[in-house]
């Protein structure tokens, strides 16, 4: 029997893309996914041979991808290197308390190679898989009510090494807490960059960076993974007072009262705290958002409207600008590679 209950990731940042990590700079705990997933496609080449069915030497593999599919929670050390894997840019400094550093990730102009090793089921059976040569393909955050913060991550890689075992001995995050959204801040502005303190119930971001494989003639394995433009994405659901912020989306001001033509640019910000360290933290600041919102709805038994406010593909103001700036304080001091 495969034991799905037991599981367990590890990752590492990669000097190049050739040169694999030799052991996990982190693991952690899971709460989904598939993990190390090589996906080969077999094709069949037709070929008229005197019956009314294909030879069997006709099938191939087309192409087999290297793919890295979990859910996790949002430890405050692993996150940084998943955030950052998707972004491109990190700026480390002393944080105020003695043994914290503050993380500021914005957008680069490249991403980062990862190291991933997986294991579904007891490693006494050599359970473990190792995809390298891998690039955050989509990095999604979401949050309701009091649950801790869910994270999905999807990759991309150019080699696997299966059935394996651990190299290394690094303590899994599972025991450290995570981030959550309990006694944190959520603050956003329909119009402008200068978001307020509002009742939201739930929100939600995704980065996309949608790689494209790349493989050589005679090749199964992409032999290049590479990204496009990033793509932005954020929900959040909020419980207003009265119809301003849905006004001032629709008309662009509080006192509109047609349509405007024109794009309205505002702004959010979400503060997270810690299930267990009060000095680790993080905040989420998104700019020049180009908000799009629901209207309420009728239900005869009677409810306080929530409505969701959203943004398909969040760009930047100035060259060295950021759809999204993430800062997060943990107690890793570096994110170099392993």
């Amino acid at each position: 029997m495969i034991n799905t209950s037991i599981g367990l990731l590890g990752v590492a940042r990669q000097e190049s893309k050739t040169k694999a990590a030799p052991t996990p700079t982190f693991r952690h705990g899971l709460t989904g996914g598939g993990l190390i997933k090589p996906e080969r496609t077999v094709e069949q080449k037709n070929v008229a041979c005197g019956l009314r069915a294909n030879t069997t030497n006709g099938a191939y593999v087309s192409e087999v991808n290297m793919a890295v599919d979990f859910e996790t929670l949002a430890y405050a050390d692993s996150l940084v290197l998943y955030i950052l894997a998707a972004m491109g840019n990190i700026v480390t400094t002393s944080a105020e308390k003695p043994g914290y550093y503050k993380h500021v990730i914005t957008l680069g102009s490249e991403i980062p190679f990862l190291t991933f090793w997986g294991q579904v089921g007891n490693t006494s059976a050599a359970t473990v898989h190792k995809a390298t040569g891998c690039k955050i393909d989509t990095l999604l955050l979401s949050f309701e009510g009091n649950a801790p913060l869910d994270i999905g991550i999807t990759a991309a890689g150019i080699d696997a090494a299966l059935f394996g075992g651990w190299s290394g001995e690094t303590e899994p995050s599972c025991f450290d807490g995570y981030f959550i959204p309990t006694n944190g801040v959520f603050k956003f502005s329909p119009n402008d960059q200068t978001p307020i303190e509002v009742l939201v119930t739930k929100g939600e971001f995704e980065l996309s960076n949608s790689l494209t494989s790349y493989r050589g003639a005679g090749r199964v394995i992409a032999s290049e993974v590479a990204e496009s433009k990033l793509k932005t994405t954020v929900k959040q659901t909020i419980i207003p007072e009265d119809y301003t912020e849905i006004r001032k989306v629709l008309t662009g001001s509080e006192n509109g009262t047609t349509v405007t033509n024109k794009v309205v640019y505002g702004s959010a910000a979400w503060e997270f705290t810690h299930s267990q360290d009060p000095n680790c933290t993080m905040s989420v600041v998104f700019s020049n958002v180009p908000w799009n919102c629901e209207t309420p709805e009728i239900d005869p038994e009677g409810s306080a409207a929530e409505v969701e406010f959203s943004a398909d593909d969040i760009g930047v103001a100035a060259k060295d600008g950021s759809p999204v700036t993430i800062t997060i304080v943990n107690k890793v001091q570096t994110y170099a590679a392993a």
